[in-house]
């Protein structure tokens, strides 16, 4: 028999979900400019939309949670919302614009497009505005962050990625919508596989914000391991990890990436903390643990592993776990004293399987023990259930003595 290969655990990637760009909706409470085709002074002019309602409320909701009351700016510039700062640390000082009251129609009438899912017609605006040469920082990031969602929501993730970091380079929201922006686009950028930008993007936005949360963290850290990076990565996703330290995914993501790294006994003592504690509750978690092990040359605590996972329903019978019991069946077999756990593997590999390489292995090594009638039993079945070599087992069948 020749030694099992080593199963392979693949990093699992971070469920990715668009960050909002709720936190920046345009607030058109401005004096109009001076302008050339004779625009009147509108003020107090209120851009309003049922979207822009429910942003207003959701940054409310928000700044109210946060301990701080959200007031819209009444200085006589268009400026974005003074929400609670998401990033207090941030030392970027937001600018404030005016806004035309042509420059407010045109911006009605993009939200008017993305409010009926008429997202062409939001991009043919967006473009066309910022084609008219406006310098109305606030304004051209505000309608290309609009543009960003529009696209992804649309399903195209590169012309998303565009226009956030166009919004991102026209610097003129609020430091949570220009950060937000800024963390859309490291997300797009991931999603599109364009690793070396994202993480460009995404530690600049960790400087510039200086921010503790974690979901920045995790990113950085998947993007890390998307680069080959592994260890990195690793390391970072076990700081989210100190910070959250119930969190299964973040653990399971921290453990994929030490194995990429091929750093096993990191991997598994992560694993091995968290069994002790009682968070692995799914087969997969279990099988990894039990993966780490084997990779590790430590069959003992695999066989572990492997057990309880079964005894506590958590593994399920499938060809998965017969393929587990043959590792654990042809590790025993090399050890003369240990034939019957062999034995042993080898017969609980053969009842969960589906096919019948199992039966076979098992008859092999039944025969070369000279229990040729219990070899020829599970000679007849690995035929009944298939196996590659149908000769091996015909030959086992043909061996004289038994029943």
């Amino acid at each position: 028999m020749t030694a099992p290969s080593r199963p392979q655990i693949k990093s699992s990637v971070l469920a990715f979900a668009i960050a909002s760009m709720l936190a920046c909706g345009f607030i058109g409470n401005a004096h109009a400019q001076d302008s050339d085709d004779g625009d009147k002074k509108e003020e107090g002019s209120r851009v309003s939309s049922p979207v822009m309602e429910r942003i207003e409320r959701a940054k409310q909701r928000r700044a109210k949670a946060q301990g701080g009351e959200q007031q819209a700016s009444s200085s006589g510039g268009a400026t974005a919302s003074s929400a609670a700062p998401l990033y207090p640390l941030a030392t970027r000082v937001a600018p404030s614009q005016k806004v035309s009251a042509k420059e407010s129609k045109a911006a009605k009438d993009v939200q008017a497009d993305y409010e009926a899912n008429k997202y062409d017609g939001v991009f043919a605006k967006v473009d066309a505005f910022a084609a008219s040469g406006s310098t109305n920082a606030y304004l051209l990031a505000y309608l290309y962050q609009l543009a960003a969602v529009a696209a992804n929501n649309a399903g195209d993730q590169q012309k998303s990625a565009d226009y956030f970091r166009k919004a991102v380079d026209a610097n003129g929201l609020d430091n949570n919508g220009h950060y937000q922006a800024m963390y859309n686009l490291a997300i797009q950028l991931n999603q599109l596989d364009q690793s070396a930008e994202a993480l460009t993007v995404v530690d600049r936005f960790l400087a510039e914000t200086k921010t503790d949360k974690t979901d920045p963290l995790a990113l950085k850290a998947i993007i890390l391991g998307n680069l080959d990076r592994p260890a990195e990565g690793a390391a970072l996703f076990e700081k989210v990890l100190a910070a959250k330290p119930g969190d299964r995914p973040t653990l399971m993501n921290a453990v994929a990436l030490y194995q990429q790294a091929d750093n096993f006994d990191k991997a598994n003592a992560l694993l091995e903390d968290a069994r002790k504690k009682g968070m692995l509750t799914e087969g997969s978690e279990y099988r990894t643990l039990f993966v780490g092990y084997i990779n590790a040359n430590k069959y003992a605590q695999a066989r572990e592993v492997l057990e309880e996972g079964v005894n506590k329903g958590a593994i399920k019978p499938s060809q998965q776990l017969a393929n587990d019991y043959s590792i654990l069946a042809q590790h025993y077999y090399i050890d003369a004293n240990k034939i019957p756990e062999a034995i042993d593997f080898y017969t609980r590999a053969m009842k969960v399987s589906t096919d019948g390489e199992a039966a076979l292995n098992l008859a092999r090594v039944l025969r070369n023990e000279s229990r040729i009638a219990e070899a020829k039993a599970a000679a007849k079945e690995a035929l009944a259930k298939g196996v590659k070599k149908p000769k091996d087992a015909n030959a086992i069948l043909a061996l004289p003595g038994g029943k």
